[in-house]
C-alpha cells in the first residue's frame, strides 16, 4: 500500500508509545493492516510492520546497518563512549570478530553453571518478603536479581553490588529525561557525567587487574579470550560489560514483571502452568512475544534497497516494530491471546540473524528459576495499579504492586 493509505489509517499521527500498550497495539494493528511498510514522511523514517519483512531486514546487515556512528553527534567532552566498538552497534567484519571472541568467554556452559546461585538468590529475595500480603515486584524481586547475577558473573565484589545496581539505573534515563528532550540533547549525560565516568574507570580498573591477576570470572575470560589470534581491547571489554549490565538487567527485570502482568490479565493461565511445569519454558517465550520488553529495533540503510516493494534510499532510518511482528496474524494464530502452550512461537524479541541476542540462555535460566520459585510459593498473584515506563523503546513497568496468595 502507499504511504497515503497508511496516513489515512493512522490519521497521520505518531504511535502512542507509552502506557499499558492497548493504544499502541491498536495503532500497530491499523498500520500493519494498511501494509508492511509505512514511510513516516514527517520524520523520513520507514516503519516495518510485518514479520517476514522484519526478518528480511534483520537478515541483511550489510544493507540494513546497526552502526549509527555516522548519524550520532560526537560524544560530549569528558564523557565515556560506551557504544564505540560495541557488539550491538557494529556490522561485519568487526561484529563478526567481536562476537567470535566474546562467544569464547560468554558460553552457554558457563551460564548453565549459574543455576545454583540464581536459585539461591531467588530464594533469598522471596524469603525476604515471606509473610507479607503485598510487595513491590520491581524493586523487591525483579530488579535486584539480574544485577547481582551479572555482578557476580563479572567478578564484582559483593561490597560493590549496590553501586553496580545504581549504575544500571543510570544507564536507563527516566521519563522526565526523555519527554523533556533532555536525553536526545545530551543533557542527561551531562547530569550523570560523574557517575558514568566513575563506572567506566571502575570497570577499566577491573580489566587491568585481570590482565595481571586472572580469576575465575567473566572479566578474566573476556580478557583472555582469543579468536583467529585476536583479543578484545580494554575498551571493548568495558563496553561489553556495560552492554551486559544494561541489556541483562533490563531484559530480565521487564520480562519478569511483564510475565506477572500477562498471567494476571489471562485468567486460568497461571494455574495451567503450575499444574504442568513443562510449560514454563514456553510461558517465557509467550511472555516475550506478548509483552516484549523492547518495542522496536533500529536499522540504517547503507544503499538503495527495497522492502516489500517499497523503495528505500540510502541513509534512511528503518524502525522494525517488534510489538507489531510478534502479533502479526500472518505468523501467529489468535495473536492477541496469551497462550503459554503456544507452539511454534517464532517471536523476534531477541532479534534475528547475526544480532540474535547472546544473552538468551541467561534470560531463559533466570526466568525459569525465578518463576518456578514463585509457582512453588504462591497460587495467585494479583496486580495493583502499575506505573509504566515512559520511554518509546521500552515496554514494561517501573513499579508493580502485587498481592501474594500463598499456595
Amino acid at each position: 500500500m502507499t504511504s497515503t493509505s497508511h496516513d489515512e489509517a493512522l490519521q497521520a499521527g505518531p504511535p502512542p508509545v507509552v502506557g499499558d500498550g492497548r493504544a499502541l497495539y491498536d495503532w500497530l494493528r491499523r498500520a500493519r493492516d494498511a501494509g508492511p511498510v509505512w514511510h513516516d514522511t514527517a520524520n523520513d523514517a520507514y516503519h516495518v510492520l510485518r514479520h517476514d519483512e522484519v526478518v528480511g531486514v534483520l537478515s541483511e546487515p550489510l544493507t540494513f546497518s546497526s552502526d549509527f556512528s555516522s548519524l550520532a553527534p560526537p560524544p560530549e567532552p569528558g564523557m565515556p563512549n560506551f557504544t564505540e566498538a560495541s557488539l550491538s552497534v557494529t556490522d561485519p567484519p568487526l561484529h563478526t570478530q567481536l562476537r567470535k571472541i566474546i562467544s569464547q568467554a560468554f558460553t552457554p556452559r558457563m551460564i548453565a553453571g549459574l543455576e545454583p546461585r540464581i536459585t539461591a538468590l531467588a530464594t533469598d529475595l522471596l524469603d525476604a518478603v515471606e509473610g507479607r500480603d503485598t510487595i513491590e515486584m520491581v524493586q523487591e524481586v525483579a530488579a535486584p536479581l539480574p544485577v547481582v547475577v551479572i555482578a557476580e558473573m563479572l567478578g564484582i565484589p559483593s561490597d560493590d553490588w549496590a553501586m553496580f545496581r545504581r549504575w544500571a539505573e543510570y544507564l536507563l534515563p527516566d521519563a522526565a529525561d526523555v519527554t523533556a528532550g533532555q536525553f536526545e540533547e545530551g543533557g542527561y549525560a551531562k547530569t550523570r557525567a560523574a557517575e558514568l565516568n566513575e563506572m567506566a574507570d571502575y570497570l577499566l580498573a577491573h580489566v587491568h587487574d585481570r590482565r595481571k591477576r586472572p580469576k575465575d570470572d567473566l572479566f578474566t575470560r573476556l580478557v583472555e579470550a582469543t579468536a583467529d589470534g585476536e583479543r578484545l581491547t580494554d575498551k571493548q571489554v568495558v563496553n561489553f560489560s556495560v552492554f551486559l549490565l544494561l541489556a541483562g538487567h533490563l531484559t530480565t527485570t521487564l520480562t519478569l514483571t511483564n510475565a506477572v502482568l500477562a498471567f494476571n490479565e489471562s485468567p486460568g493461565t497461571l494455574e495451567r502452568v503450575r499444574a504442568d511445569r513443562s510449560l514454563v519454558p514456553g510461558a517465557l517465550e509467550e511472555v516475550l512475544r506478548f509483552r516484549p520488553p523492547v518495542s522496536f529495533l533500529y536499522r540504517f540503510t547503507t544503499q538503495e534497497s527495497v522492502i516489500a516493494g517499497t523503495p528505500v534510499p540510502p541513509g534512511k532510518i528503518i524502525v522494525n516494530w517488534i510489538h507489531s511482528v510478534n502479533r502479526d496474524p500472518r505468523k501467529f494464530v489468535e495473536p492477541d491471546r496469551f497462550d503459554p502452550g503456544r507452539s511454534p512461537n517464532p517471536h523476534l524479541t531477541f532479534s534475528h540473524g547475526i544480532h540474535y541476542c547472546l544473552g538468551v540462555p541467561l534470560a531463559r535460566l533466570e526466568f525459569s528459576v525465578v518463576f518456578g520459585a514463585i509457582l512453588d510459593r504462591y497460587r495467585a498473584l494479583e496486580c495493583g495499579t502499575p506505573e509504566f515506563h515512559q520511554r518509546p523503546d521500552i515496554f514494561g513497568v517501573t513499579r508493580l504492586p502485587v498481592t501474594l496468595h500463598a499456595a
